[in-house]
């Protein structure tokens, strides 16, 4: 995804045949900028706020042609134009209502429906709608989406506590060579690809024949529902019956035994075209939403609790490309976005890479803020997070690797955001892997017109050592970057072992200059301008 000035666009997989999703790019110079104009078919139907670049538009008529424009108005009096964009609406499908005959799944959540909606889904026509429709309570075990279909939640989808219920148990002949004797699924967690739980959803199976290839395309996900998991109480059950550390070694992680087995809320795996918006994703046993191998994914307009999760990561995307999330809160008790590809030496080895994400428009209020790393062996590229306000966090944006890792993290950018710090650094931990032959390479990091909530935190640089070898952290930009918080005398932007560092108009909020800390002068080629 590339964005010209005013880049106008559909966002993808966001298209039915009501309504669609609309995104721009800012204009470089915000501070110019008064508001947004929105027109369809040449008629203006909506201001937006500056701070605001999407749309949904909603109430269309199916299989018609609509053009959409964007016009930015100056402070001045000026505007300016994005290019037209024409886009035709899909066509009306069918609504299976799972509470209804033929399936009558229990709308009160006493029983388990798990049959009963997994039948609609196999019985969904193509580009047809699976409902929980709203006031209904489902209670469910792992259900499997398909190609080309809708599962639209307007009630509650709620996740058993059995872990019984997440294993396959029939039907094996379908899942060979994706499931183990015990019935798990083929999945990847904290980098290793190993036998897991299935999610309360899921869509898309591993293929380690042909990870490129996609096995489930087009899936929507939306409603004004609540998907609720099995929290910690289901996590707990899965890692109990994998807890012997010697049998099941690979399910350790950092000493705590069975704790990769256990499934997620929302899994995608060698998925293509998906969309998740509207619904409320509450309470997974580990991570929320993971997306492996997967191409084009949109998530907008929902919200992601997990606080209190043990490993309750938000909005996982692991060895994927071209994604997209915006309007979304987080309430996490770990990483709100964790970016992901891979852990040495098979991240290394299978080498694919987490490319081409924008995040913007969105709020985290807890949580541990957005990861890039720590397991990212196959690469991370062309990151561009905007608009953010990520307040109240353990990190704010934290960028890591351990020395073990390889691979690379480059062209990150965050731009007109309000974030509580920056960490780009080595980590000492989940290091359950051969070494990469070559240390990690961060580079080209750029931080644009943004605040920096927690003076405490601050910035950190460091880059990685192992004794026998050094790799900078290099090209590190910060750009009229305000530096706020309580102990605004202490702040310091610390710098070690990192090369190519320049700092624009960086200042604290009372217009004095941060203090540099360059760790036994290992920082090269710092560059200072204060008043640019």
């Amino acid at each position: 995804m590339i964005f010209k000035v005013l880049d106008l666009m559909m966002a993808p997989a966001t298209l039915t045949n009501c309504s669609l999703v609309l995104v721009w790019k800012f204009l470089e110079d915000t501070t110019t900028i008064k508001n947004y104009e929105i027109y369809q078919n040449g008629k203006k139907i909506k201001t937006c706020n500056k701070s605001k670049t999407h749309f949904t538009i909603e109430g269309l008529l199916e299989n018609t042609t609509y053009e959409f424009q964007i016009i930015a108005v100056t402070f001045d009096g000026q505007s300016v134009s994005s290019e037209i964009v024409k886009v035709t609406t899909l066509s009306s499908k069918q609504v299976l209502d799972v509470t209804q005959s033929p399936y009558f799944a229990d709308y009160t959540g006493k029983t388990d429906s798990t049959l009963a909606i997994q039948q609609a889904i196999d019985d969904c026509p193509i580009s047809g709608v699976v409902l929980i429709p709203e006031k209904a309570t489902l209670l469910s075990g792992a259900l499997e989406l398909k190609s080309d279909m809708t599962f639209e939640i307007n009630g509650i989808l709620k996740g058993s506590l059995n872990p019984e219920d997440y294993i396959i148990t029939s039907d094996r002949e379908k899942y060979m060579g994706y499931s183990n004797e015990d019935g798990l699924i083929l999945s990847r967690y904290e980098g290793w690809e190993l036998y897991c739980y299935r999610s309360l959803i899921n869509a898309g199976w591993l293929d380690p024949e042909d990870r490129h290839k996609k096995t489930c395309k087009n899936i929507r996900i939306s409603g004004n529902g609540r998907i609720i998991g099995g929290g910690n109480q289901l996590g707990t059950s899965m890692r109990k019956i994998y807890s012997d550390p010697v049998k099941y070694a690979k399910y350790l992680s950092d000493g705590r035994p069975g704790r990769r087995v256990r499934g997620r809320l929302v899994s995608f795996i060698q998925c293509e075209n998906v969309h998740i918006t509207g619904v409320s994703i509450e309470n997974s046993p580990s991570w929320t939403i993971h997306m492996i191998y997967c191409d084009t994914v949109t998530t907008n307009g929902i919200s992601i609790k997990s606080y209190g999760v043990d490993n309750g990561d938000g909005w996982d995307p692991d060895s994927s490309r071209n994604l997209m999330i915006f309007d979304t809160k987080f309430d996490t008790s770990d990483d709100c976005i964790a970016i992901k590809s891979g852990k040495n030496p098979e991240g290394n080895d299978i080498g694919i890479p987490t490319e081409n994400v924008w995040i913007f428009d969105l709020e985290m209020l807890g949580g541990n803020g957005v990861a890039i790393g720590s397991e990212m062996s196959g690469g991370v590229e062309n990151i561009l997070i905007e608009n953010c306000l990520i307040k109240n966090t353990n990190y704010g944006l934290d960028i890591k690797a351990h020395n073990d890792r390889g691979g690379y993290i480059r062209n990150v950018r965050l731009c007109d955001c309000s974030i509580d710090g920056i960490n780009i650094h080595s980590v000492d931990y989940n290091i359950d892997g051969h070494k990469a032959p070559t240390l990690p390479i961060f580079e080209n990091i750029y931080l644009t017109n943004c605040f920096i909530l927690n003076s405490e935190m601050s910035v950190k640089i460091s880059g990685f050592n192992d004794g026998f070898r050094q790799s900078a952290i290099k090209n590190v930009v910060l750009d009229h970057v305000i530096i706020t918080g309580k102990n605004e005398n202490l702040v310091t932007i610390e710098m070690k072992n990192a090369e190519d560092i320049k700092l624009t108009n960086v200042k604290l909020q009372d217009g004095s200059r941060p203090r540099i800390i360059n760790e036994a002068s290992t920082t090269r080629n710092l560059h200072l301008d204060w008043e640019s």
